[in-house]
């Protein structure tokens, strides 16, 4: 299955739930409230950016943010909120795309490491993460944790 497959602009839409699930207040301020603290005085970098969910609120608290996104549709939701100089977005995949600037924060919220789906990839996500980071910057990964009790058991071997 190919990304496009998935994030079409009808996923993009959908995405957006304003007050509810991951966009509800008390889901995202904790998160904007520490990745505003650890991004200090510097800039940050969002990889997988989405349609802004994190990285609006995060720009209107003062932190100069950019982002990478691989989804067209994503990016142009993100655009009916904030265009390219409020936030300046670049299209491509967060474990090679490049964007300007060096950041004190980069970060990928909500289990986005997942869309990376071989290690190898989630290895160049961590070189990309590095090669845009500040000496003493800080790479943030957000990631659920599964509840062991419902996962299959394995068989013995």
């Amino acid at each position: 299955m190919r990304h496009e497959d998935v994030w079409d602009a009808e996923a993009a839409q959908r995405y957006d739930t304003p007050g509810t699930g991951m966009f509800a207040p008390e889901v995202l301020e904790p998160t904007v409230d520490r990745l505003a603290a650890l991004a200090g005085d510097g800039a940050a970098l969002e990889f997988a950016v989405g349609t802004g969910r994190v990285a609006l609120p995060l720009a209107a608290r003062g932190v100069p943010v950019s982002g990478i996104e691989l989804c067209q549709p994503m990016i142009e939701q993100l655009r009916t909120k904030a265009d390219e100089t409020a936030l300046p977005v670049v299209h491509g995949d967060m474990a090679t795309a490049v964007a300007p600037g060096r950041f004190t924060l980069v970060y990928l919220v909500y289990n986005g490491i997942s869309n990376l789906l071989t290690q190898a990839e989630q290895v160049a996500c961590f070189r990309n993460a590095a090669r845009h980071l500040v000496p003493g910057g800080r790479f943030v990964i957000e990631l659920w944790v599964p509840d062991l009790r419902r996962l299959p058991r394995a068989s013995p071997a």
